[in-house]
């Protein structure tokens, strides 16, 4: 039997029926362009939410490092309240340090690739750090309360010491709220050591917004509804006493010209001064509740009713919405308070002027060794 015969048995004769059109050589030419054009399609994708994320969080971390130095540099700004806003800032600069990154990666490339005990940290972290940061916005509601209420025996009854104590009690619920799933407490993990996300275990869900959001949320809607009928009446009775005052010191002065009402005065003018002082202070952590309340909102409503979320897409906003909280109270704080303004803007002149000093220096130097060369000469 010969070569052809053998192909002719092969095919029964039907060689002749292979023709172009059954050969498939023109699809797979076709298939590995469109294959090409969308994994280029989606690199470019990739490629841009990886610079607008790495961005992102650049100006987290650059801007919750302005927030604690501008208080660690200031003396005029180290108060006990602003030692509750460097808590907070110092929660959001852990977020965008150890969190952020490896969110980042996981969105980027759409899988996790530091294998599971480090995801199973990984979450750990983000929820002390979230915890952290609204239970510090709860000490800060409190704490307003306590300045605006009692604005003259604030300074006795909120001292350094306690401020330490409740900074620690802070960590240490956070830390018994988010280690949970580290202790077992947790859905079955996926074989797939490529995925990692937060647990879905219905009683943690629960728990963990429970204590880490709602309560909170609780406290701090309370407290600033009690400051703003507290700031409302004291306002009013201060500018009432200060005009009655003024009035009666006007005419003790015309009549007998007696200075023995000015210190009575003067003392209600101070605490008029202080107490406004707290109300404008509670405005501005007023606007960073309310900022923190519209980022972490939708996240921890959506969190505990995961399964009837519409799409994945959906909770991935929700989910960045919630860290983009972490950058955008380094933006409130300069925008509403003007000694913060002062603090940012003199931090980030402080390279160019101590450049332009050495330079300044350095041109003095070569002056006074010219006229001391021409001196000698």
């Amino acid at each position: 039997m010969t070569f052809s015969d053998l192909i002719n048995k092969s095919f029964n004769g039907n060689f002749s029926r292979v023709t172009a059109t059954q050969l498939p050589f023109d699809q797979p030419l076709a298939n590995c362009s469109s294959n090409n054009s969308t994994k280029l399609i989606l690199n470019s994708q990739a490629i841009g939410v990886g610079i607008f994320l790495a961005v992102f969080i650049l100006f987290a971390i650059v801007g919750n490092i302005l927030v604690i130095l501008s208080v660690v540099c200031n003396r005029h700004l180290q108060t006990v309240t602003n030692y509750f806003i460097i808590n907070l800032a110092i929660a959001d600069l852990l977020l965008s340090t150890i969190v952020l990154p490896f969110s980042a990666s996981l969105e980027v490339l759409g899988f996790w690739v530091f294998g599971r005990i480090f995801c199973n940290i990984w979450a750990a972290v983000d929820v002390l750090c979230c915890t952290a940061s609204i239970m510090s916005l709860c000490v800060i509601s409190i704490d307003r309360y306590i300045g605006v209420k009692y604005s003259l025996k604030y300074p006795t009854i909120m001292t350094e010491r306690k401020a330490v104590v409740i900074l620690i009690v802070v960590w240490v619920s956070s830390m018994v709220i988010s280690i949970g799933p580290l202790l077992g407490w947790k859905e079955p993990p996926p074989l797939d050591e490529s995925i990692c996300k937060i647990t879905e275990e219905p009683g943690y869900a629960l728990f963990s917004s429970l204590f880490s959001f709602y309560l909170p949320l609780m406290v701090i809607l309370a407290m600033y509804f009690r400051i703003y009928i507290v700031a409302r009446r004291t306002t009013k009775s201060l500018e009432a006493g200060v005009k009655k005052e003024r009035n009666k010191s006007i005419e003790v002065v015309l009549r007998i010209h007696c200075r023995s009402c000015h210190p009575f005065r003067s003392s209600l003018s101070v605490r008029l001064l202080k107490f406004s002082r707290e109300k404008k202070a509670a405005k501005t952590l007023a606007i960073v509740v309310g900022v923190f309340i519209l980022c972490w909102l939708p996240f921890f409503f959506v969190y505990v009713y995961y399964k009837n979320l519409p799409s994945e897409t959906v909770f991935k906003v929700i989910f960045w919405l919630g860290y983009f909280n972490s950058c955008i109270n380094p933006i409130i704080y300069p925008c509403s308070s003007k000694e913060f303004k002062r603090a940012f803007i003199r931090l980030l002149k402080c390279q160019c002027q101590r450049r332009r000093l050495l330079y300044e220096g350095g041109i003095l130097k070569v002056l006074k060794l010219n006229s001391v060369f021409k001196k000698k000469v």
